[in-house]
This record gives structure tokens, C-alpha cells and sequence, in this order.
């Protein structure tokens, strides 16, 4: 009868020990400081940059821990996949990234999923993934919005040529979509093309003497993404090849080209409020569980020369 009371006194510690080393590893992942890996696409000093700086400083604020990570390449895909995996493999509590169609990617950031880590689309998302937040600008809604401004500028007459990124990105596709719908009852807009600057300002270049040789014709720049209103008003090239520009993003050297005249307003997205809100609402989800929303929306404003100081300098960034 003792030996069989000390057993059952040594089985009820055993259980109580495991119990208590179970409790223990449930509750690690709420007491620790939480680990967040941004994976972003480059440091454009611009649209990404700005990002960057929302992450940061939303990071600075909460009790967690950030770190950016940048592939050697612009836009490299293969690099950008990796550095997904290793930080998945160092335990990451949560990524942050742009959302791209790649499979490789795609799987990367599944296996990342799967393991626990929770996955943030910046700026661009992929809608068939699996559970993840999205933060970003409405792009279709973006578009819809530039082509009503385009409408604007131009009185409902133009022959317009689209400067996009690179073929393939939703975001971007989404934007051309809305733009076309939103110029589709307005029989004096004709978009006569679109081009790829592959985010790169050569290209930008390449592209608009592209434009200028093989549709003259063309007499209205829509470039919606940010690297081509940066490029040009970086490079000023000749106002009177276009009566009119679009931009997207408001860089420096976008500012620069409205102030000239040569750009005639910037659909301008809030990416530091991007960044801010990934970080806050991965700690609001490591404290209650859940996000505000799975899909969170960002502010969109168009500015023009009147919104700029004496200086140039737009107050809203």
C-alpha cells in the first residue's frame, strides 16, 4: 500500500510539472518581446523609404521588437525569398512584406504561415492567400481616382499614354483597371498605351522617348506608380512634350516637377501611416487576438501646386 501511495504521489508531481511546463510554453510567445522582420523591396529615398521610416518609428513606440531587411537587388524576388525563409527560420513572430505573385515567394511565405508567423501585406496584397492582414492604399479606387483627375485636367480631352511599373504586380493592375473604367464613359480620353519603367529611372527615360517617337500623337502622361513622376522631375525633361503629367507619390523630385509646372498634381498615398499601422496592429493582434479588420485602407490625396509652401514642400508627408 506505500509503494502503490508513493506512486500515485510521484505520477500526481509528474502531471503537475508537465503542466506546468505546458502553461509555460503557451504563455512564451505573449511575454516575450515580439519579433517583427519587414522584407521590403528597396530604399527607393521615396515611396519605400517611407515605409520603412512608419515601421520604425510605430516600433519605437510599442514594446516589440523591428527589423527592416532589404535584398542586394531592386525588386529581387529570389532574394527577397530568401531572406523570407531565414527569418522564418530564426523564429520570427511576424513578416511584413510586399505582396507579389510569385510561386516561389508565395510558398515561402506559406511555409512561413504555417510555422505560426504572422504575415502583413504592405502596399500590395494577394486576396488568395491564406489567414494575413492587409495594409495599404484601395488600388482599384486609386486608379478610379486618377482617371476622375485626369478628366479634370485635361477638360475630357486627351490622348493619354500609362507609365506603370512592371506587368504582373496587382497593385499596379488594379490601378490601370480603374483608371480605364474610370475614364470609359468619356468618349475624348483615349488611352493610346502603356509602358513598363521596371521601376528604374533609365527606363522612365527610355520609355518617354519611346512614347514621344512612336505616338506623337500622345499628349498626356499618366505614370502610376512612383517611379516615374520621381524620374522626371529629377530630370526635367522638355515641358512641351506633354501639355499635360500625372504622377503617383510624392518624392522630392515629384514635388520639384509640380513646382515647375511641369507635373500637373500627384495622387499621393500615406506610406508612413502604411508602415505605423502593420506594426500597430501586429502588436494589437499579439495582445487581443485579432486584427481591426483583415483588410485596412490607407488615406489617398491628390495635391497640386496650391497644397505646396513658398518652398515647395508639401506639410502632409
Amino acid at each position: 500500500m506505500k509503494r502503490a501511495a508513493a506512486l500515485g504521489v510521484a505520477l500526481l508531481a509528474l502531471l503537475l510539472c508537465t503542466g506546468c511546463g505546458s502553461s509555460s510554453a503557451a504563455t512564451r510567445k505573449t511575454t516575450e518581446t515580439m519579433r517583427i522582420s519587414a522584407i521590403l523591396p528597396h530604399n527607393d529615398y521615396g515611396y519605400w523609404t517611407m515605409v520603412a521610416g512608419g515601421i520604425n518609428e510605430a516600433g519605437g513606440d510599442l514594446p516589440v521588437s523591428v527589423k527592416i531587411y532589404l535584398p542586394q537587388l531592386n525588386y529581387n524576388v529570389d532574394q527577397m525569398t530568401d531572406l523570407i525563409r531565414q527569418q522564418t527560420a530564426a523564429q520570427t513572430d511576424a513578416l511584413i512584406v510586399q505582396g507579389i505573385e510569385d510561386e516561389g515567394y508565395l510558398d515561402a511565405l506559406e511555409d512561413a504561415r504555417q510555422q505560426g508567423v504572422q504575415i502583413v501585406f504592405v502596399d500590395t496584397d494577394v486576396p488568395t492567400f491564406g489567414a494575413h492582414l492587409y495594409v495599404g492604399t484601395d488600388n482599384y479606387n486609386a486608379g478610379r481616382k486618377m482617371g476622375r483627375r485626369l478628366i479634370e485636367v485635361t477638360g475630357g480631352s486627351a490622348k493619354v499614354a500609362v507609365l506603370s511599373g512592371a506587368p504582373g504586380y496587382p497593385n499596379l493592375e488594379l490601378r490601370l483597371k480603374g483608371l480605364q473604367d474610370a475614364v470609359a464613359d468619356t468618349p475624348g480620353i483615349e488611352l493610346v498605351r502603356v509602358e513598363y519603367d521596371e521601376y528604374d529611372a533609365l527606363t522612365v527615360m527610355q520609355k518617354y522617348a519611346l512614347i514621344r517617337a512612336q505616338s506623337p500623337e500622345v499628349d498626356t502622361l499618366v505614370c502610376i506608380e512612383g517611379t516615374g513622376a520621381q524620374t522626371l522631375g529629377q530630370l526635367a525633361p522638355q515641358s512641351e512634350d506633354f501639355a499635360h503629367i500625372l504622377g503617383f507619390d510624392d518624392s522630392d523630385e515629384a514635388l520639384a516637377g509640380i513646382k515647375t509646372g511641369l507635373i500637373d498634381g500627384l495622387m499621393i498615398q500615406q506610406t508612413r501611416e502604411m508602415g505605423a499601422t502593420c506594426v500597430q496592429e501586429l502588436y494589437r493582434y499579439r495582445t487581443k487576438g485579432s486584427y481591426s479588420a483583415s483588410c485596412i485602407y490607407t488615406d489617398l490625396r491628390w495635391i497640386t501646386a496650391a497644397d505646396l509652401d513658398e518652398e515647395g514642400n508639401y506639410e502632409g508627408r
